[in-house]
């Protein structure tokens, strides 16, 4: 793994959330339809295409619950 050495006069410190990628997605929701076991997919963006995504989803008999944890498929 690369590493970044920023030198400067004051320690840097705090958190950055990072949000869920619609290219990550995607793939990751249809592949849930491989297994008949229930599949989450934690961190899924609220976009068009993933809701698209879910529609396709649930048109081939596939059943998708968005929860706290994540979407279940």
């Amino acid at each position: 793994m690369d590493t970044i050495v920023i030198r400067g006069g004051a320690e840097l410190e705090g958190e950055v959330v990072v949000s869920g990628s619609k290219n990550a997605a995607l793939p990751l929701l249809f592949a849930t339809l491989l297994t008949r076991e229930r599949s989450v997919v934690r961190n899924v963006p609220s976009l068009a295409d993933v809701r698209t995504t879910i529609q396709v989803l649930e048109h081939l008999g596939a059943r998708v619950t968005q929860s706290a944890d994540g979407h279940e498929v």
